[in-house]
């Protein structure tokens, strides 16, 4: 019991220190990414909150003496739910918010396919996942380039195996809304 109270707790607390922003996320976003293609949707949900799906391609390559070479490319999805927690102080310094530019931490969750959707290189598992929580930073210029960097802790698991490991992103993409 005095575990749930002070995660309730916690959770209020949280909730009222990420809501003193005056920041507004956008109510929708579309977001291509180039390093590997793929597409971002952001929905808000809440001044400084969105739910973001993702889906992208993973390349691979193997070159090996001891086993087939070969190449795969491989479907990945991932779910987040983003909290924006510095609207307010990127407004008072006079810098941009807009486009949902800002830093962010976001539980996440994201699988990928173990048999490749083109090339020849499959993994024994026919799938991966990973769930964990990342920091990450946002910024998107005047005509709509965009880049991403987040990192942080995952667990990751497939059928055959698991473990603890850092979960890393760098995008650069380009946001098709509008400013607003």
């Amino acid at each position: 019991m005095k575990v749930s109270t002070f995660f309730l707790f916690f959770l209020l607390v949280a909730n009222w220190s990420f809501s003193q922003s005056n920041g507004k996320v956008e109510d929708h976003q579309l977001t291509l990414n180039f390093l590997l293609p793929g597409v971002v949707y952001e929905h808000g949900i809440s001044n400084n909150s969105t739910i973001t799906a993702e889906a992208t391609i993973g390349l691979a390559y193997r070159d090996s003496d001891f086993f087939d070479s070969g190449f795969g490319i491989y479907p990945i999805g991932k779910v987040q739910y983003r909290h924006y927690y510095n609207f307010q102080r990127r407004l008072e310094k006079g810098k941009n918010i807009s486009r949902n530019t800002g830093n962010y931490i976001a539980p996440m969750l994201a699988v990928q396919g173990g048999k490749a959707v083109v090339g020849d290189l499959d993994y024994a598992s026919d799938y991966f996942g990973g769930i964990g929580a990342v920091y990450g930073l946002q910024r998107t210029g005047r005509k709509g380039l965009s880049f991403r960097f987040e990192v942080g802790p995952a667990y990751f698991f497939d059928e055959l195996d698991n473990d603890f490991g850092l979960f890393m992103a760098l995008k650069l993409g380009w946001v098709v809304n509008k400013k607003k």
